[in-house]
């Protein structure tokens, strides 16, 4: 099971640079991984290429469409803290407006450190 949430500031103002955002993540999420994605990973294209009509109907409803250019974050909890993992994706082709949050695993414990980065820079996450 998954949790989703969006981080930004009250006002809807941008967070910040790529560099901006990327290390106030890393200052509450420490190890949190960034990868820059420029276009579509050719394996996602081949990968649609032989899924159903129904997977890929299901996938243009309710996935989650990225952006290009883009970046990627993904950090873990270790196992002995309780597991679990985020992805982070927001868009670079400006000012970072909003970051997506996907949470996985086991999320008890996460509404801290999402308290942490509110207290530190003001975003809001807000989840659905």
């Amino acid at each position: 099971m998954s949790l989703r949430g969006i981080i930004r500031k009250l006002d809807r103002t941008a967070l910040g640079s790529v560099a901006d955002v990327q290390l106030q993540l890393s200052r509450v999420f420490a190890g949190v991984r960034f990868v820059y994605l420029t276009e579509e990973p050719p394996s996602a294209i081949e990968a649609r290429k032989h899924m159903s009509l129904a997977k890929r109907l299901w996938l243009m409803l309710f996935g989650v469409n990225g952006r290009y250019p883009c970046c990627n974050g993904s950090w873990e909890r270790v196992e002995n803290l309780g597991g679990g993992a985020i992805e982070f994706y927001f868009e670079t082709n400006r000012p970072v407006r909003y970051v997506s949050a996907t949470c996985y695993g086991r999320t008890r414990g996460f509404d801290a450190l999402f308290e942490e980065l509110e207290k530190n820079t003001g975003w809001k996450t807000n989840f659905a």
